[in-house]
């Protein structure tokens, strides 16, 4: 059985590993790397992301922005290549340069604790609650198959 060399990003976990997908059946393995019923691919710096095509219609915890593209991207992205016949091929570029292309954009809830002190009691509460945009690029995990 033949396979291809593909990048999956999973943006709630702020990562990026290496992935094979095996050609027979491989829309059925995609769709589970997407974690997705039907898929879509939006082709960018040479590269082929394979996306939840109502990823973007659906409250996301987060988006990712790609390089290139002209909106951000939802849900876990398959980043993949194809050949001159449109079929899958290798990734052939480094993960660590596929990961700079890539921003992961997601809400961070910081707690302010103000402290009271009265006499005999010292109690903290939770006063108000901010909202953080955290912006950073996916981390490179290794192949757990290599």
């Amino acid at each position: 059985m033949s396979t291809v060399k593909a990048f999956l990003i999973e943006p709630m976990a702020g990562t990026i590993r290496p992935v094979t997908i095996n050609l027979e059946g491989s829309y059925a393995e995609i769709k589970d790397f997407v974690k997705c019923d039907m898929i879509d691919i939006v082709r960018v710096n040479g590269l082929d992301i394979i996306v939840d095509d109502n990823g973007l219609g659906d409250t996301v915890p987060c988006l990712t922005e790609v390089a290139g593209a002209p909106t951000p991207l939802a849900g876990n992205l398959l980043v993949t290549k194809s050949d001159r016949l449109g079929e899958l091929a290798d990734v052939t570029e480094a993960i660590e340069a596929v990961a700079a292309l890539f921003v992961i954009a997601r809400p961070v809830l910081r707690p302010v604790i103000v402290v009271s002190e009265r006499p005999g009691v010292i109690a903290a509460e939770i006063a108000r609650v901010e909202i953080i945009l955290d912006r950073s690029a996916p981390k490179v995990l290794e192949a757990a198959e290599a």
